[in-house]
């Protein structure tokens, strides 16, 4: 459950419907998201190690490796997006 450590203030750039708030909140996540995998990969294409990546996430090596092991980056263009495994033959 999560609580607030204080007075909680409003703000009046703060869309007054919840689901408005839930729907901003949203778009905010899915940007920091991006930017996250974007700072993985580049980290990951300058050299740096599964262990190196895992701390600043606060998890395991193995988790990182787990979760960001599809991401590509592209050093000319600064794409980065998720290659899929090849599937297995029948």
């Amino acid at each position: 459950m999560l609580t607030a450590s204080g007075p909680v203030t409003i703000l009046s750039h703060v869309p007054a419907s919840p689901l408005q708030r839930i729907e901003q909140l949203t778009g905010r996540l899915n940007r920091l998201t991006t930017e996250r995998e974007l700072a993985i990969a580049r980290s990951l294409d300058d050299g740096a190690t599964w262990a190196e990546v895992a701390q600043p996430l606060g998890c395991s090596t193995q988790a990182a490796h787990r979760r960001y092991r599809w991401l590509r980056y592209n050093a000319k263009t600064g794409a980065v997006w998720h290659e899929l495994p090849l599937p297995l033959p029948l």
